[in-house]
């Protein structure tokens, strides 16, 4: 075979292997899949004081909510400018909770947010931090309401929101405990 006949014969081979990739394999064109829920959010810190709320989106699941809370000081600089920094503690869990209770502002609203959570201005909430049975924390959610007729989603939302104001996510047992005697211990579950 002559030089030239070879060489037309690797080209074409290697213009057919060129055309392989394009021949797709036989796979055939699809409609979207849904793969499930979204991926975990990590909310880093913005240097304003901020608590993690617990909402319910359009689909029924929880969607974790980092209202700002907005309020700095003003401290001096060191070379005569004003510096604003956030107040130097940690917002109380009762005071978030008391926020949960109050329900989606405005913005979160308009994103599609809801509460299931129902108190009609009661609830008055108090947590308390103490050892648990496996030696982790377990916090009681205290409210002056009645509990045990809740929507498990408002429960849910009680006890995550509990657990991330107190700074322990999914490793911390809550109790949510009303007039009618407490609820059995649960940590948090997003969906």
């Amino acid at each position: 075979m002559s030089r030239a006949a070879s060489r037309a014969r690797r080209c074409a081979a290697a213009a057919l292997l060129a055309l392989l990739p394009l021949a797709g394999c036989g796979i055939q064109k699809s409609d979207v899949v849904e793969a499930g829920a979204g991926a975990p959010v990590t909310v880093h810190p913005t240097g304003s004081p901020r608590m993690l709320l617990f909402f319910v989106a359009r689909d029924g699941r929880l969607m974790p909510v980092a209202r700002d809370l907005g309020f700095h000081r003003v401290v001096d600089g060191g070379n005569g400018s004003p510096v604003t920094q956030p107040p130097p503690y940690k917002v109380s869990t009762d005071k978030v909770l008391y926020t949960l209770i109050g329900g989606p502002d405005e913005r979160e609203r308009a994103a599609g947010l809801t509460t299931r959570i129902d108190f009609h201005g009661g609830g008055e909430p108090h947590a308390v931090r103490e050892p648990g049975p496996d030696q982790r924390p377990r916090l009681t959610v205290r409210l002056s309401v009645r509990v045990q007729d809740l929507d498990p989603v408002a429960v849910r939302q009680l006890i995550c929101t509990t657990s991330y104001a107190e700074d322990l996510g999914r490793a911390a047992e809550v109790v949510v405990a009303g007039t009618d005697g407490p609820l059995p211990a649960a940590r948090c579950e997003t969906d």
